[in-house]
């Protein structure tokens, strides 16, 4: 799970998932809600302050098995 942050014509765009989301949604007979967040925002420093609060909630993504073969095709080629 990461965050992106884009430049835009009148300020920045900060996308993420919202991890509580993304919980309620695994749970059984939940309704499924879109855990993709958008918001814009006007000012460096309106972003800052927001991210302050967005970044703790966050967690690292879970390393899918392709990415877990790479690591490994990695580091036995790292090795010789």
């Amino acid at each position: 799970m990461g965050i992106e942050i884009e430049v835009a014509e009148n300020g920045y765009i900060v996308e993420y998932k919202d991890p509580q989301i993304m919980e309620a949604n695994s749970k059984d007979g939940a309704k499924w809600e879109d855990p993709h967040v958008q918001r814009v925002y006007a000012t460096q420093a309106a972003m800052m302050e927001d991210l302050a609060s967005i970044l703790p909630a966050l967690k690292p993504s879970e390393p899918s098995p392709a990415s877990e073969e790479g690591m490994a095709f990695n580091e036995a080629f790292k090795s010789e």
